[in-house]
């Protein structure tokens, strides 16, 4: 059966209000306003507040606001204020502060060891320029360094603001120590490394670096490229590169791509191994008061042989996009049998993180404590 009828919930709360914090007020007034104008007019309230807390770097005052907002709707819109302020000068040369995400499908029978960085640097940088996403002649420079997610997340706001402003070239990249992070792999993994960039880009001139939109005709090569130097004995590896983003928003996108990518491969995966056994598999969804959402893969019957995983929703996460996706993969897969599980649902039963299964339906109240 395919439960068409409901869609999952968004476990996150929000607080109801947060009437004294000035950077909600304007954001929330930008979208409640009646004109453009009036929209216009809060929206430069907004950017000037935070340029202001930028250059002071006030980061406390930051994270204070996007933690009270009330609805993820405000939060985007903060966000995008954020970033508008941080990595858009108004006018003048200024540095652009990039990413490329790469995510990396390894399989590896042994603990194995990946290089931590692409050797071959000017290769890379010149594949990104013959397939334009370089501009001709524009200064830009990516580094070959494989970053760890959290050494990229603790570049903040502030130093982005003053980085854009007063770098000067692009080939040292930026004044950080940032160190490169191997991959240590054992049986399959789903992992996620930046290449960090930068260009410059002159006053009135164009974009020295094409970012965003979507994996064009450079995405073979730079994948096979990536693939060949990162080579490593006993491992299978599948790069995925995604086009290079503005720091800030490719954060947000290569969490996001990664915990997909991580999904397709435990969803194939596990449903290979069920209809092995000769068992037709079931997909069942479920969200969770601690913001997460759990996903099964089980048959009737075989108590045994189900799998589970776990997507943490991060701030900027779309519940039904994540839904529609995953119902789309099993359509691809050709799982008729999708389950959404009504309500939002307890982290853990009896001390145990709840996974509902094929044999769990329809799932018993379970009392949010």
């Amino acid at each position: 059966m395919s439960d068409i009828s409901l869609q999952l919930p968004d476990p996150r709360q929000y607080p109801e209000s947060s009437p004294s914090n000035m950077l909600i007020h304007y954001t929330q007034s930008i979208v409640n306003a009646r004109s453009e104008d009036d929209r216009a007019m809060w929206r430069a309230s907004l950017r000037a507040a935070l340029t202001e807390m930028l250059e002071r770097e006030e980061l406390l005052s930051l994270s204070v606001a996007l933690a009270m907002v009330t609805s993820q709707q405000i939060y985007r819109e903060l966000w995008d204020a954020l970033r508008d302020a941080a990595e858009r000068p108004d006018s003048g040369r200024h540095a652009v502060i990039f990413a490329v995400p790469l995510v990396l499908v390894i399989g590896s029978k042994g603990k194995a060891t990946l290089p931590e960085r692409i050797a071959d640097v000017d290769t890379l940088n010149a594949l990104f320029r013959q397939h334009g996403l370089f501009a001709d002649g524009a200064e830009v420079f990516l580094s070959g360094k494989l970053l760890h997610p959290d050494n990229v997340v603790g570049i903040h706001s502030a130093q982005i603001y003053r980085y854009t402003r007063q770098l000067v070239d692009a080939a040292r990249g930026l004044p950080l120590e940032l160190p490169a992070a191997p991959i240590v792999a054992k049986d399959e993994g789903v992992f996620l490394r930046y290449l960090l960039g930068v260009a410059i880009r002159e006053d009135g001139a164009e974009a020295p670096v094409k970012l965003g939109g979507n994996v064009g005709a450079w995405g073979v090569p730079v994948m096979k490229f990536i693939g060949e130097q990162l080579k490593t004995e006993g491992v299978t590896l599948f790069p995925i590169p995604r086009p290079p983003m503005p720091l800030m928003q490719a954060i947000v996108a290569a969490n996001f791509a990664r915990l997909e990518v991580a999904l397709q491969v435990f969803a194939s995966t596990q449903i290979r191994q069920l209809r092995d056994l000769g068992q037709e598999p079931v997909a069942i969804m479920s969200a969770h008061d601690n913001g997460e959402l759990h996903i099964t893969v089980s048959a009737t019957g075989n108590e045994k042989d189900w799998g589970g995983f776990v997507w943490p929703l991060a701030a900027q996460d779309d519940v039904a996009q994540i839904e529609t996706n995953f119902r789309l993969l099993m359509a691809e897969c050709q799982v008729g049998d999708v389950r959404v599980v009504d309500g939002v649902q307890p982290e853990s039963r009896d001390g145990i993180p709840l996974f509902f299964t094929a044999d769990d339906w329809p799932p018993q109240p379970v009392t949010l404590q």
